[in-house]
């Protein structure tokens, strides 16, 4: 059994270091990039909360743009963060069949989720430029 744990942790060593973390600094920078670039164009606030119907809602509907465009990049780079430390923390201590299929499919799911948040940040700068 140690043999087996060993020859695992070589070859997971020496490989490429996997996509996730790749795929966690490339929403990062575009999140960056998206609120550096949508600065200069909006207000002073930004409407984060939009209602359909008549029915009461709590918390703000605008909030500051520095706040939220300074929000959507830590809140990028700290899912990509968790996201790296979870994979690595499963790898050291799952009994995992097929690493490298984990890595895949877990580099994917990283990448939709953080594409989701950007995406997002997207649809609010684009929804209070009209």
């Amino acid at each position: 059994m140690p043999l087996v744990m060993a020859a695992n942790t070589i070859t997971a060593a020496g490989k490429w270091t996997p996509p996730s973390s790749l795929f966690g600094v490339i929403p990062v920078l575009a999140s960056i990039a998206l609120s550096i670039a949508s600065y200069g164009h909006l207000g002073e606030t930004v409407r984060i909360r939009w209602t359909v119907g008549s029915y009461y809602h709590y918390g703000p509907e605008y909030a500051s743009t520095l706040g939220v465009l300074v929000a959507f990049p830590v809140v990028v780079a700290a899912l990509s963060v968790g996201a790296y430390w979870i994979e690595r923390s499963v790898q050291r201590h799952a009994d995992i069949e097929s690493a490298e299929e984990f890595r895949i499919v877990y580099g994917l799911a990283v990448a939709l989720t953080l594409g989701l948040v950007v995406a997002c940040q997207l649809i609010i700068v684009v929804l209070n430029l009209w």
